[in-house]
C-alpha cells in the first residue's frame, strides 16, 4: 500500500474533527440551529439568564419548536432565577420555560434528582436531545395526575419538574394548553450554551 494512502484515513478523521470543533471566541454554541434561524425564546433567554444570580449554574433554553403554537415571548420574573413566559390572546403565561433559583438539594446527584422526580410526579419523561442524563417529571400543578375525565390535559396547568446532566437548577416548563403540548416543549428544549 502506498504511503499516502495509508494517510488517507487520518486526514478525513482529522478534518472531522476540525469541523465539529466550535469556532473559537466565546465558546458559546451557535445561535443558530441547522435551519438558519434562532431557537424560539433564545433572544429573551439570553438576556434573562444574563442578569440571574444563578447563571454560572443554570444554562438558558430555548425551544426547537412550540408545537405551531407561536406565542409572543416575554421575560417573566422568576426569583433568583430566570424565564421565559409565552403569552397568547387572552392567555398571559400560556406556556413557558424557566430556569430557578438554586436550593441545596439542586446539588444532589443525577440519580438522586430523578429518584425524588418519580416520587414527586406521576408522569416520568427522558429528554434525549439534551446533555444526559437528562429528564422531567410532570403533570398537573400541585403534582397532580391528569384527571380521569381529562387525561389530555387540555386547558389545565400542566407542570414539568427538568433535570439537565451538568445544570445544578431544576427547570420549570408549562403549558396551560395541554399534556402534549407540554410534552412537545420537553422534547424540544435545547441548552444554549
Amino acid at each position: 500500500m502506498r504511503p499516502s494512502a495509508m494517510r488517507m484515513p487520518y486526514l478525513i478523521a482529522a478534518i472531522l474533527v476540525a469541523a465539529a470543533a466550535p469556532a473559537s471566541g466565546s465558546g458559546k454554541a451557535p445561535a443558530r440551529w441547522a435551519t438558519g434561524t434562532p431557537l424560539i425564546g433564545e433572544a429573551v433567554a439570553r438576556t434573562q439568564w444574563d442578569m440571574a444570580e444563578n447563571r454560572t449554574q443554570c444554562g438558558p433554553l430555548a425551544l426547537l419548536s412550540d408545537g405551531g403554537v407561536r406565542g409572543k415571548a416575554r421575560p417573566a420574573a422568576f426569583g433568583g432565577g430566570w424565564a421565559v413566559a409565552f403569552d397568547l390572546p387572552g392567555v398571559r403565561s400560556a406556556y413557558g420555560f424557566a430556569g430557578t433559583g438554586l436550593l441545596p438539594q439542586d446539588a444532589q446527584a443525577s440519580g438522586w434528582q430523578r429518584e425524588r422526580l418519580m416520587q414527586q410526579w406521576p408522569h416520568m419523561r427522558d429528554l434525549n436531545a439534551l446533555p444526559g442524563p437528562a429528564f422531567a417529571g410532570y403533570g398537573v400543578v400541585g403534582a397532580e395526575p391528569y384527571p380521569a375525565d381529562n387525561r389530555a390535559g387540555k386547558g389545565l396547568h400542566s407542570l414539568a419538574y427538568m433535570r439537565i446532566e451538568g445544570q445544578r437548577c431544576t427547570y420549570n416548563v408549562w403549558s396551560r394548553i395541554s399534556r402534549a403540548h407540554l410534552e412537545t416543549l420537553l422534547d424540544n428544549l435545547r441548552l444554549l450554551r
